[in-house]
């Protein structure tokens, strides 16, 4: 299993614990973008703040669906 699965999972339940519609937004977020993330971050997992920033600057490279979350996640 991957950091950042394991990471991501770790957030997923902690959050979901406070404020489940949040928790149901980031693992739409970390289900859209996964594959990006292995593809383009891998040098950075498990560190989703740098994962983020690193999915950021390849944003013309990124996945349909892991534009769109970060297109919502701007709203």
């Amino acid at each position: 299993m991957s950091k950042l699965l394991i990471f991501s999972l770790s957030a997923f339940i902690g959050l979901a614990a406070f404020n489940p519609a949040t928790a149901r937004t980031m693992d739409k977020q970390r289900t859209a973008c996964e594959r990006d993330s292995h593809k383009f971050c891998a040098a950075e997992e498990p560190n989703a703040i740098a994962v983020e920033k690193c999915l950021r600057a390849h944003m013309n490279e990124l996945s349909s669906a892991c534009k769109r979350q970060f297109k919502a996640k701007r709203r």
